[in-house]
């Protein structure tokens, strides 16, 4: 599973160091880089993330006022030069506090320590039985969709297209938030494309084909793609 992490910090070296330092880690995708809270708080309204890689003082808007704004926080690392703000870190629920500069060691740890943390969350969340269909909006409807039927969620912008045998709907949803509550045999292949496993017909060189629709795989999602396919008893 790829954990979306969001950089924000109003130094340019800053967030240079700390994407390549997300580049290093198998398990993690880099969906964002913002250079101030205003900035930040505007993306994640669209483009929930994981994890939040955070600096506390910027201009217009702190790291902290950023927290107390967000209704839903993602878990969060505080990277800052100013220890005198730690105290107030672990008041905020911040899974971790790293001091400029940052070694890739510190950093490795601290993301482990997070992921660590959201797969208890993701085990938890399995031991409940979940109903096997769920809900969208649209802009005038609520649609009810069984999981069974959906054959692949295309991203479009801001907007998400769900895509059975029968219809498409189009939603104001961000492809990562609803790869986060999809079950296992859904599968992202492309940055633009999640396809439902169950529906595959064919695997062709660099493509699935679904009924008459082809969806390309991305270098970036071939392995995690073909590892399930081979989970799948594959012959």
């Amino acid at each position: 599973m790829n954990y979306q992490i969001l950089i924000v910090d109003d130094e340019p070296p800053a967030r240079k160091l700390l994407s390549d330092y997300v580049s290093k880690v198998g398990h993690l995708e880099l969906a964002g880089v913002c250079s101030n809270g205003e900035e930040a708080m505007d993306f994640l309204k669209i483009n929930p993330v994981d994890i939040l890689l955070l600096d506390i003082r910027m201009p217009l808007m702190t790291g902290i006022d950023l927290l107390n704004e967000l209704p839903d926080k993602p878990l969060t690392i505080f990277v800052t030069a100013y220890e005198e703000y730690a105290v107030k870190g672990y008041e905020l629920d911040v899974i971790d506090y790293l001091m400029k500069p940052v070694s890739f060691e510190r950093f490795r740890k601290a993301i482990e320590k997070a992921v660590e943390y959201l797969s208890v969350q993701v085990s938890a969340e399995d031991t409940t039985e979940k109903p096997d269909y769920f809900f969208i909006k649209t802009d005038t409807r609520i649609v009810k969709f069984f999981y069974s039927e959906v054959q692949a969620i295309e991203a479009q912008r801001e907007y998400i297209k769900i895509i059975t045998p029968t219809r498409k709907i189009l939603s104001l949803l961000s492809l990562t938030s609803i790869a986060n509550a999809l079950p296992g045999e859904f599968v992202r292949i492309h940055r633009s494309f999640i396809i439902n496993m169950r529906h595959i017909d064919e695997v062709q060189s660099n493509e699935v084909l679904i009924g008459e629709d082809l969806y390309p795989i991305s270098r970036n999602y071939r392995d995690d793609f073909f590892k399930k396919l081979g989970d799948r008893k594959l012959l």
